[in-house]
């Protein structure tokens, strides 16, 4: 609706990339106030943050380029267009999940609780996000009869398809969620002793929350798989429901690992040696 904020000759301020650009630096902000919680060297750990940023930038754009090819094939210059929108967050999500373990392993960081202190601002910053999705008219929502249903300008991609017909701002109802889950993952963050828990609770939860979700969701009829009665289950959808399976299958191993961990030291201590006899 506002794709652009402002301009300066030839420079632009762009919503969407003004948004990013908060949630990283708020992210980060909070990232370190978690990473001296929990001991970690700060400037290794600053070093995995934008490592770990630049991959999932990448990831996210390049699973949203994959799932749009056709439209880039006659503008390949656009792949680099950031500004305007176009990153799939299941992309940016699993690229800086394995570039930041490792990232953080070769920095010789405990990996696990690297991710945890990030998984609250990952929350926070898909909320900001969002917005920028919301203000730059992309990631929008089916027609609806809802009394919030808001109508974009006739020049944009919401506009051209749906015309002066309300629809989900589904981007502010994704915004509400990651803050949401922020405020959740910051409550119940010192309850969890078992590293990378509270990281795999996050993806838990934003998929399984993203399913119902995405059905305001505009998506194109190439993304849907099948049909439940009158509901379009998406690529998003099924991919959501894995994802969470996963994240629950990973929350499980790291809590028996770790209460496998005591049990096995404990097995390999040798015993104690007998007293000595007492002389008379």
């Amino acid at each position: 609706m506002y794709p652009e904020i402002a301009h300066w000759g030839f420079i632009h301020l762009r919503s969407y990339g003004l948004m990013l650009a908060i949630a990283f630096l708020v992210g980060t902000w909070l990232g370190l106030r978690e990473a001296r919680r929990h001991g970690l060297d700060e400037d290794r750990f600053l070093t995995v943050v934008l490592v770990t940023l630049v991959a999932s930038v990448f990831g996210a754009r390049l699973l949203y380029v994959l799932e749009h090819l056709d439209d880039y094939r006659r503008h390949w210059s656009s792949v680099l267009a950031l500004w305007q929108g176009g990153l799939t967050l299941y992309g940016g999500i699993v690229a800086g999940t394995v570039v930041g373990l490792w990232m953080a392993r070769r920095q010789g960081l405990p990996a696990w609780r690297v991710a945890d202190s990030l998984a609250p601002s990952i929350a926070l910053g898909t909320a900001f996000g969002r917005v920028g999705c919301f203000l730059n008219g992309c990631c929008y929502g089916r027609p609806t009869h809802l009394p919030w249903g808001v109508v974009y300008p006739p020049d944009t991609y919401p506009g051209l398809e749906f015309g002066a017909t309300p629809i989900h701002p589904s981007q502010l109802y994704f915004s509400l969620d990651g803050l949401l889950l922020f405020v959740l993952l910051w409550s119940v963050r010192k309850r969890f002793t078992v590293p990378g828990q509270l990281f795999w609770l996050f993806v838990a939860l934003y998929a399984l929350t993203r399913i119902p979700l995405d059905f305001t969701r505009a998506y194109e009829p190439t993304s849907v798989v099948t049909h439940l009665g009158n509901l379009d289950i998406t690529e998003s959808q099924v991919m959501s429901f894995v994802l969470a399976l996963f994240a629950v299958l990973m929350m499980l191993r790291l809590k028996r690992r770790a209460s496998a961990t005591p049990t096995a030291a404990v097995a390999a201590t040798p015993p104690a040696p007998p007293p000595a006899p007492a002389h008379p």
